[in-house]
């Protein structure tokens, strides 16, 4: 079996720019689990994607259409077409107000540019993408679009012991106040029924939305260990798709030992 393969190479590597290290979350159709499935990566003009051991241990994971060995590493100086679907083409007439929602310059945006700020995520996907975290300098840092931001208002919800309950107007005033630079706090979520390790970014008491699964036990584990904060990286308008609508930098001390990936579950299958 080979180690490599590489993909079709048509676009000039002048045309993305660098510096992300991507986890591809999939999220599993019968147990709507989040899997972290595979890690993609662009540096110097190259796209390197390969599927992760949590892939491998998904009993009947089909793999994505042009990537179909879970032990191959994939190379190309574009990017693969299942994600380059996921970019929205420059003749598109919202091509503009949808940069702009993602905090990009549609003059100079490019298509990694696009996937790295908006997650590639398209509506009824079971497929994102996030920045994947890291412990730096003895902290734990994260960027990361808030989840659930169009269901928090209407349902009681227990939120650091105390009780919540919040409407659509209160919680548009709440994303309303905010400003990037900001500083929000994390908070744990009680009898969530989704995700048992569910945590809320909040501002005076007002949940805006929540941590994604994928990181949510590890910042639970922060919380365990001190208050948590974080930063607002970018909020849009009320007309801002709700998935993009808020984004947060996550960069709080981290416990000793601590990691984001404790079980190796991130790690890639195949060899660089």
């Amino acid at each position: 079996m080979r180690s490599t393969s590489v993909l079709d190479r048509r676009s000039s590597a002048a045309d993305v720019s660098e510096g992300h290290d991507l986890l591809l979350l999939w999220q599993h159709p019968t147990t709507r689990e989040i899997v972290p499935i595979g890690r993609f990566t662009h540096d110097r003009g190259e796209f390197t994607f390969r599927y992760t051991r949590a892939a491998e241990m998904v009993e009947g994971l089909r793999p994505l259409p042009g990537l179909g060995d879970l032990h191959q590493t994939y190379r190309s100086d574009r990017l693969p077409a299942v994600f380059e679907q996921r970019v929205m083409e420059p003749t598109r007439p919202d091509y503009a107000e949808y940069l702009h929602d993602i905090g990009l310059d549609a003059m100079h945006a490019t298509p990694w540019e696009q996937i790295v700020h908006s997650g590639g995520e398209r509506a009824g996907d079971t497929l994102q993408f996030m920045q994947i975290p890291a412990v730096i300098d003895g902290r734990a840092r994260a960027r990361f679009l808030v989840s659930g931001v169009r269901h928090v208002a209407g349902p009681d919800r227990v939120i650091a012991g105390r009780s919540v309950k919040v409407t659509d107007t209160q919680h548009e005033s709440a994303l309303r106040s905010l400003h990037p630079g900001q500083s929000v706090r994390i908070e744990a979520e009680e009898g969530n029924q989704v995700d048992v390790c569910a945590c809320v970014a909040t501002t005076d008491g007002v949940p805006l939305g929540w941590v994604p699964r994928a990181l949510s036990a590890s910042v639970r584990e922060l919380l365990d260990a001190g208050p948590v904060m974080a930063t607002v990286v970018r909020v849009g308008a009320e007309s801002t798709p709700s998935h993009l609508r808020l984004v947060l930098d996550l960069d709080t001390p981290a416990p000793a030992g601590f990691e984001f990936d404790r079980e190796g579950r991130w790690e890639p299958v195949a060899a660089q």
